[in-house]
This record gives C-alpha cells, structure tokens and sequence, in this order.
C-alpha cells in the first residue's frame, strides 16, 4: 500500500458535499485514489481523482490542481479527457466483473470518479502475499468470470488494453472484477490502424501490437494481457515484456513446466498459446478460447490475409453475381457508371457524403446542433447570473463584518454567513440540474438509434449505412458531452467557496479582535470595582 504524498487531499476533505475522503490508497501514473464516505449511502467508496504525475501540483491552501507549468497545460487537459473518456466507457455497462460508475464530481480544478470499493484487494497483492494458497480450481473460476466479463466488453467493441494483476480487483463475494478503463478504445475511437499512440500500456503485460504500434488491436490483444497475468499467477515470476521477446524470446512456456504446476494442460497450453508474438496464433473471441477449452484444442492458425480473401470472395459472389465489381452494382443502382482508378475512389467518397447530408436531414443534425449551442448559451448566462449572486453576497457580507461591534453580533453574523453560503450552493446546484433535466427532456426528441431511425434508399446506401451511422452518433454524443460538461463543471461555485472562505477569515479576525475587547474592557470593569470596594 503506498504512503500518503503532499499532494493527497487530507482525510475529512469533501468531495462534492457528499463523500468524505478517509484515507489515500494508492496514486498511479494518471491519478490517486481514495476510501471515502459516502454520507447519503453510508457505505464507503473508492473515488479516484485525476492527478497525472509529473505533470501538476496541488495549492496547499486551496486543494485546487494546476499545471506544474503553463507548457504543461495541454498534458494535464488530455489527462482530464482520458478520464472522461473511461467515464463515458463505463457508463453504460452493466457487470458483475466491470467495475461500474456510481458517480462523476468535478471539483478543485479536475474531476473525481467514484466507484464501489472493492474489499478483496487487487489481484497482484493476492499474488505478492497468498499465492501458493490459491488453488488451481479458484484460479479457473476466476479466468472464465474475466472471460466472460471480455465477452461482454467484445461484443459492445470495447478493448480493455490494460489488463493486469493490479487493474484485477476482488468484491466482498470474492469475485474478480476489471477496473481501470483509462486505456480502453471503445468503437468511436476505433480505426483499422489503431497503435499503441492512442493508450497507456503496461509493459510487462502488453501485446505485442501495443508495444510496437504495428498490427491491429482487437480481443486477441486483451487475451495476452490475460495470459501474461495468469502465468504470473501461477509461476510468481512476472512475463517477460513483449520486445524483449521479440528480440529473444526466453520465457519458459507454462505447458514445459506442467509437471510442477497441478493445472490441467490444456489450460496451460491454451494461456501459452494466446501469449504468442504473433496475434493471429491467439485466440481471436472468447467464444473460441472457452471452446478450445472444452475440446482440449488449441486455435487454427488465421492468415489474415487468407481471411480477408475469402470473406470478400464470399460477398462478391453473394452481392454482386457476376457483374463484375462490387462498385458496379452500386453504382447500377445509384444509376451511374462505374468508374475506375483515383476518379472512382473520389466518386465513392462523394457517395458516401452524399449519404451523410441525407442521414443528418433526416434525423435533424443541424437542429440538435443547435439545440446544444443553445444550452451552452443558457449554461453560460446562468453561469454569469450565479456570478453577480456571488459578488452581491460578497459585497453584503464584507459590509456587515466591517459594521459589527458586538461580539455575540460577529457570532451570529457567522451562523449567517454560512447558511447564506449554503444556501446560493444549493441554488447553483439545482439551476445546473434542471438545465441538465431540461436539455435531457429536448434531447429525446432526436433519434439516437441510426440504423432503425433512417432507411437507406438502395443497396449502396445500406453498405455504408454502419460506418456513416457509427460516424454521426458520435458526432452526436460529443455534442452532447459538451453540454453535460458544461453543466457540471460549474466553476462559479468553486468561486463561492473561495470568496467565502475569505469572508470567514475576515469574520475570524474581527470576531476574535472584538472578543478581546470585550474581555479587556469586561477586566478593566471588575478592577473598577475592587478599587472602589477597597
């Protein structure tokens, strides 16, 4: 367990009025984590905050994060998108074995994720300190419930990229879950060329592909990572990192050590076979992983380019019987002739943005354009309204404090102050929630589901309609994240706080000069009155 750093928020911290920090957990190359409170659920939570290292600080009177330098600002902005990016991942699973999304706060200049605690601990302790205990029955359990959960990640597009010991974590019931998505690509941020530019990986663990940034990342990729820590789970030595093998390949394959390892062979050899350098030697679903188990097989051997002959040699004969090239019948059906070489590349292009314009008028782009342009508008007033509320409150309360004279005045002058500050919060709180509800409430209006909202009008269309459908959800979506965004960012109440905590020193220093006086003049009475006695 790691130590508690000077940049920890101190235990009793806050985190958007609701979960109070406990105890720092552990801080990793892209944020620190937390046990907290959560005070309206009163159980406790592990909340993560974004904090790359090396690349901001925290004001110690204020708790805010900043760059270490201006150059440094872009670094911590894509730190803060990476984040948003894990939460929009995780926000519409629904798992056993994923770790879910209770709640996003922003605060303190960043933003703060907040997850279920998990009381079983990370994989990697479990083999730092009880390894030898677990048996080979609980470690098969464990690797089809992470299966599973891939399966469920698969099929919804989503590559994890980051599986690991420590990125494995155990719930109260002891069953393994996945956390951190940070690196995960989902089907928005997918191309045919995906690298290893486009995530943080963790040496030991990565694919090769990952590494490298040469060859396509897909299930297969998550597979080694899996593989690589299950033969650290089971030998206790961590796998030799993916270039180093590349260069020299001396890891000991786990079914050579079989005889000493008391797990059946056929796993071993499976594990050996989906840590292979090359991807198309590994298992390419979890459905061919979980059959080879059962069979005692291991995988065919994929040729992708045998795959991708065959596949398209299948569609032509399906699609374009015998007409001679697939562009020929779509361009039959759009009425044109087909075209060859750089000209019919351009052609298909302008095909396809045909396509777009027709799908953007139907499901009314441009309106929901507009529709979010118009709550960022209303965001920012109300933003600026929230604004002129702080300063009034300012203006009011700083004359207050310099006309008490009393000290049982400064006293309830102080109750005041902080039910007046509570009270604007709560307000800021509620408009950004009914802006929210009613952006949400406009926002159904739209179709969201592409595919069954718009009817492609032939069968060019209907080729292209996934790809162009996928295109504009996502066009979509950042839309409205932008909106979203804006609503909970709301840096007008990290202002209220600010300038409140300003007027409560203010108040302290003038409470605390008119106790004084008061005492001094109280003192200054009773000696009075000895003298006059005496």
């Amino acid at each position: 367990m790691q130590t508690t750093s000077v940049m920890d928020l101190p235990p009793g911290t806050l985190i958007g009025e609701r979960y109070k920090l406990l105890k720092s957990i552990g801080q990793g190359g892209f944020g620190i984590t937390y046990i907290a409170w959560d005070k309206k659920e009163l159980c406790q939570v592990a909340v993560k905050e974004c904090f790359p290292q090396g690349v901001c600080v925290r004001d110690p009177h204020s708790g805010i994060v900043v760059p270490m330098r201006d150059s440094y600002e872009q670094r911590y902005l894509k730190a803060i998108e990476s984040m948003r990016r894990e939460i929009r991942t995780l926000s519409g699973l629904k798992h056993e074995s994923i770790v879910p999304i209770h709640d996003v706060v922003w605060g303190n200049g960043g933003v703060y994720c907040v997850m279920p605690w998990l009381p079983g601990g990370t994989l990697q302790e479990m083999i730092d300190t009880k390894r030898e205990s677990i048996t080979p029955e609980q470690a098969m359990t464990w690797l089809r419930s992470l299966l599973e959960a891939l399966r469920y990640l698969h099929e919804r597009s989503i590559t994890h990229r980051d599986i690991k010991p420590s990125n494995i974590m155990f719930d109260a019931q002891q069953r393994p879950v996945i956390i951190d998505f940070g690196a995960a690509l989902n089907r928005a941020e997918r191309t045919a060329t995906t690298t290893t530019s486009q995530g943080a990986f963790s040496r030991n663990y990565a694919a090769p592909e990952q590494i490298t940034g040469k060859g396509r990342v897909g299930a297969w990729t998550d597979f080694y990572s899996l593989s690589a820590t299950w033969y650290e789970l089971i030998t206790g030595i961590p796998p030799e990192a993916a270039d180093a093998r590349l260069a020299k390949d001396d890891m000991k394959p786990l079914a050579k050590q079989a005889a000493k390892l008391k797990y059946p062979m056929e796993v071993l050899s499976l594990l050996d076979c989906n840590m292979s350098l090359r991807a198309n030697r590994r298992c390419q679903s979890v459905e061919q992983w979980l059959q080879c188990w059962e069979e005692g097989t291991l995988p065919q051997i994929v040729n992708p380019v045998m795959r991708y002959r065959k596949l398209l040699s299948i569609s032509l004969a399906l699609v374009l019987l015998g007409s001679g090239s697939l562009y020929g019948v779509y361009s039959a059906i759009r009425g044109k002739e087909p075209a060859s070489g750089k000209e019919g590349l351009y052609q298909s292009a302008e095909l396809k943005e045909d396509l777009i314009k027709y799908v953007k008028e139907e499901i009314r782009m441009q309106d929901y354009v507009d529709l979010c342009a118009k709550y960022q508008d209303i965001i920012t007033r109300t933003g600026e309204e929230h604004s002129r509320q702080i300063d009034r409150f300012v203006a009011e309360f700083s004359a207050a404090i310099d006309r008490v004279e009393q000290f049982n005045e400064a006293e309830k002058l102080s109750m005041d102050l902080h039910d007046d500050q509570e009270r604007l919060d709560k307000l800021f709180i509620e408009d950004n929630e009914k802006l929210r509800e009613r952006f949400y409430q406009e926002e159904k209006a739209f179709p969201h589901d592409i595919l069954k909202s718009v009817k492609p009008r032939n069968l060019g269309e209907e080729l292209m309609m996934p790809a162009v459908s996928q295109q504009i959800s996502y066009e979509m979506e950042q839309q409205a994240i932008s909106v979203h965004t804006r609503c909970a960012e709301m840096p007008e109440r990290m202002n209220l706080t600010n300038e409140y905590l300003k007027l409560s020193r203010k108040l302290e220093e003038k409470t605390a000069r008119l106790y004084k006086e008061e005492y001094e003049r109280s003192k200054k009475e009773e000696n009075q009155k000895i003298e006059q006695k005496a």
